[in-house]
């Protein structure tokens, strides 16, 4: 992101790093006969398990993270249910976000395997936000002994973030400033931040299917059915604007805890 800036303070540069099917990836790492084959990071399809993570090879079968054990088996009937090993996620998590802290001090972890990164400054001195996600994307394979990680590059965090899932696995896409709109104009309205299935239903019925219709759409269409807060926050986005800056730390608001067991329980206490 090589280029200048708008108003008196330069163009942020921000990059979105996520991991590559990680707890499945780890769990490829350290078993060599998990390589290449199905498999699915979670609880048993014997009981009420659920998938917590699925490799790319169980994917293709439709086997996806928060779905039933049960349901997954029946997509992919040779899937490998491997339990999960927090401790270890953990462990290569702390070694991913020192690669992160390496590049610059003004980090943002999002969960234990992705997280932003504003590069407009950056402890390798160097100019190019490419080069500075090319680089952190390498440590991260050579620190790892080999988990890959997809990046996308882009002025915002709401661009970065898309773009980094564009070409996963390993993949990374930079949108520059100048592209924001073609980039983002056939992208699905559900990928709008804070648009749900619901409210993408809400959408597909005004006739809005992409951002790009969302952006081109008439004003007062969006606030008669959203509100003019929501509206103003949908156009904004479907513009590619986002003035967020990049959070090191904030206190958490709420914290929540559910256990799913493996059996019906009848009594209340």
């Amino acid at each position: 992101m090589e280029t200048a800036s708008v108003g008196p303070s330069p163009m942020r540069k921000i990059i979105h790093v996520d991991m590559d099917a990680f707890f499945a990836s780890v769990e490829q790492l350290d078993n060599h006969s998990l390589r290449g084959i199905p498999i699915a990071v979670g609880g048993s399809p014997d009981g009420r398990g659920v998938v917590a993570a699925a490799s790319y090879e169980a994917r293709k079968f439709g086997v996806r993270s928060a779905l039933p054990s049960a349901r997954a088996i029946q997509l992919c009937p040779h899937l490998k249910f491997v339990r999960p090993r927090f401790e270890r996620y953990s462990e290569v998590s702390a070694q991913v976000f020192e690669v992160f802290a390496e590049a610059t001090e003004l980090v943002e972890g999002l969960s234990i395997d992705e997280a932003f990164l504003d590069v407009t400054i950056n402890k390798l001195g160097l100019a190019s936000a490419t080069e500075v996600a090319k680089r952190v994307r390498e440590r991260i394979c050579e620190v790892t002994s080999g988990l890959t990680a997809s990046a996308g590059v882009a002025s915002n965090k709401f661009v970065a973030k898309l773009a980094s899932d564009f070409r996963k696995p390993n993949g990374l896409t930079v949108v520059r400033p100048e592209n924001v709109q073609a980039f983002l104009d056939p992208l699905a309205v559900g990928r709008i931040w804070g648009v749900g299935p619901v409210t993408e239903k809400r959408f597909q019925a005004l006739g809005l299917t992409t951002i790009g219709q969302v952006r081109t759409s008439e004003v007062g269409l969006l606030e008669t059915e959203f509100g003019e807060d929501h509206a103003a926050h949908f156009r904004a986005l479907a513009r590619g604007e986002d003035d967020r800056p990049v959070v090191t730390h904030w206190d958490p608001k709420s914290f929540g805890s559910e256990t799913t067991f493996e059996k019906d329980l009848l009594d209340l206490a």
